[in-house]
């Protein structure tokens, strides 16, 4: 659902596939999320902006300007994806910073049985 995540996460993700094959521990994720878009129809829309930490921050960009970034950000996410299709490797992104310590009671256990 995100374009801001998918060109990053793909790219990881063929990383983590060669790791595999060739028997390597695969390198862990690091990317920043700087915000969110959000389309309310085709001429309304709203970006809220984020820290690095994915921390959100009390900043947006909303209306007719809000929906003109989220069009330009997906543009932007496509044309991304299609040079790192043709030139792998190719692709950089924003790394993470620090994150917040989660709650205890936030964690989520996954077992498998």
């Amino acid at each position: 659902m995100s374009c801001q995540a998918a060109g990053p996460l793909g790219a990881q993700a063929a990383d983590t596939v060669l790791s595999h094959i060739a028997g390597t521990e695969p390198a862990p994720i690091d990317l920043a999320l700087t915000g969110t878009c959000i389309s309310l129809g085709r001429r309304v829309g709203v970006r809220q902006l984020a820290r690095k930490d994915d921390a959100v921050v009390n900043l947006y960009i909303g209306g007719r300007v809000g929906a003109r970034v989220k069009e330009m950000t997906c543009r932007l996410g496509v044309v991304k994806i299609r040079r790192e299709a043709r030139k792998p490797g190719s692709l950089v992104w924003l790394k993470g910073g620090p994150r917040p310590e989660q709650p205890v009671s936030a964690a989520r256990v996954v077992t498998s049985e």
